[in-house]
């Protein structure tokens, strides 16, 4: 009914920690049956204070999905490591089960004993304890899990349905089976079953199906004998635990925990729980392997996460500016180029299909306080008015360099020619070149200045004065509609 996740706990001064997340499977999640069933199993859990009990941190509910928050084992179920034994041509040594199943005798007898606030009991039943339900860590310890169908007096999902079994037929007792009212001793017997089964390597009842093994419950017949390997003190603790007749069997669990421990001493197999660790890290040390990277991987991945996160948080709006750094929008492929954006003003919109570590920014827009978009009102302003004033600046010059040109040459000596010509209009650079190289060139005489007209678009010819340094060559010259060529004279230039 419902999946579990890894997640992490942030807290204060950069507090983290691990821990597991169930959420209720969509298929479910608006079944009104299954949300009481699953807050039922929130309020009889939180309420188990034990060590052998995974323990309950939060109920909560997120975009209409109910979730709760629990300890994070770092292990695996009983059943994973019968069946890793079970691959290796191992069987389960007899110690291990013992006390793994004596530590979950101790957490389920602090469910049984679960009382209100006025000191009454609740009766608390759990009806699914299974070796999927017994959690086994790296540190050797057993954790009791899903407390989901579990019988109470005050449950808000009521006590069960007509023709509804709840719980596994391998590990439920008789009268469970045949919807007969139960008590924590229908739990004794399911105890009693994982631990035949996880010794004998079989059920002790199991049939072709589920109807042929509810038919075997129902009769008187005893469980077949446990397997020699198993030592007599042990056997007989089981076979007391699984005693069709409710009176005759194991009252308590807390009774069973400790017969059990008894029966371990008793044949020498007698281990802690530092034992129980040694050999799972043993026995699933790929599974540790591969479950410790799979975290490792997840809290990179978080971390990134995290950071770009960072990365893209809008500045402080209350800083002096009010408008923070200038943001600006960039194709980032590693995460390390992504930190050009760190402290921008911006919020930036990563596309869903971007893979972690590319993080390409696609889009941004400005995320400013009410105060840094007056300023930005105000420096638009600004902008525009400098903007004008730049191109007005740019039309005055353009115009000055269209402006008539004005320089004062001497006169030149009597022999100088003067013609009248149509030459391209050449730079105004070019042309005062010209002027003051003749000017250093001639003797300067008190004569009326000469205007050098230059424009750089079409423009009436202009008639230029040049104190040549050398006699020049013949060109036309212009008379009426026609060209003539002047005749060439010796000028003295006097050198």
């Amino acid at each position: 009914m419902a999946s579990v996740w890894l997640a992490r706990q942030h807290g204060k001064h950069g507090f983290e920690k691990l821990v597991a997340v169930k959420t209720i499977l969509p298929l479910y999640a608006n079944d009104l049956r299954f949300q009481q069933m699953f807050l039922d199993e929130a309020r009889i859990a939180a309420g188990i204070e034990h060590p052998n009990v995974a323990q309950i941190l939060d109920l909560g509910e997120e975009h209409d999905v109910l979730y709760l928050a629990m300890e994070w084992i770092d292990g695996d179920s009983l059943s994973k490591l019968f069946r890793a034994s079970e691959k290796a041509r191992e069987r389960l040594p007899v110690s291990i089960v013992c006390r793994i199943v004596a530590d979950t005798c101790a957490g389920l007898h602090a469910a049984h004993e679960l009382r209100d606030k006025q000191g009454d009991l609740l009766n608390v039943v759990h009806r699914d304890v299974s070796p999927q339900n017994i959690l086994v860590s790296t540190k050797g310890q057993a954790k009791l899990i899903d407390f989901g169908i579990a019988k109470a007096r005050d449950r808000v999902a009521g006590d069960t349905n007509t023709g509804l079994l709840k719980g596994k037929i391998l590990y439920m007792a008789p009268e469970q089976a045949l919807g007969k009212p139960v008590d924590r001793r229908a739990d004794v017997w399911a105890v009693g079953t994982v631990l035949y089964h996880m010794l004998a390597g079989v059920p002790p009842f199991e049939g072709e199906n589920q109807l042929a093994t509810l038919h075997m419950l129902a009769q008187d017949t005893p469980p077949p004998p446990l397997p020699s390997h198993v030592p007599p003190q042990v056997s007989f603790v089981v076979m007391r635990a699984l005693m069709k007749d409710i009176d005759g069997r194991i009252a308590t669990a807390e009774e069973l925990q400790r017969l059990l421990e008894a029966a371990m001493r008793a044949s020498g197999n007698d281990v802690r729980s530092s034992d129980v660790a040694t050999f799972v890290n043993k026995q699933l040390a790929d599974r540790v392997e591969s479950r410790r990277k799979a975290v490792d991987l997840a809290l990179e991945a978080a971390k990134q996460r995290a950071q770009l996160q960072q990365m893209l948080k809008p500045a402080n709006p209350d800083s002096s500016s009010g408008l923070g750094e200038p943001f600006r929008t960039r194709s980032a492929q590693t995460p390390s180029d992504v930190s050009a954006l760190s402290g921008a003003d911006v919020s930036a919109e990563v596309p869903s299909s971007a893979t972690l570590g590319s993080a390409a920014v696609v889009s941004a827009r400005p995320s400013v306080s009410p105060r840094g978009k007056k300023m930005a009102i105000v420096g638009g302003v600004m902008g525009v008015c400098a903007l004008v004033a730049a191109m007005a600046i740019g039309v005055a010059i353009a115009r000055s360099q269209r402006a008539p040109v004005t320089t004062t040459a001497p006169q030149p000596p009597a022999q100088t020619t003067e013609r009248s010509i149509v030459p391209p209009p050449p730079p105004i650079e070019t042309a005062q070149a010209s002027v003051a190289t003749n000017a250093a060139t001639t003797t300067t005489t008190a004569a009326p200045p000469v205007t050098a007209s230059v424009a750089a678009t079409s423009a009436p010819p202009a008639t230029v004065v040049h104190a040549a340094a050398t006699t020049p060559k013949p060109k036309p010259v212009a008379t009426g509609n026609k060209l003539s060529t002047p005749t060439p004279k010796n000028v003295d230039d006097g050198f």
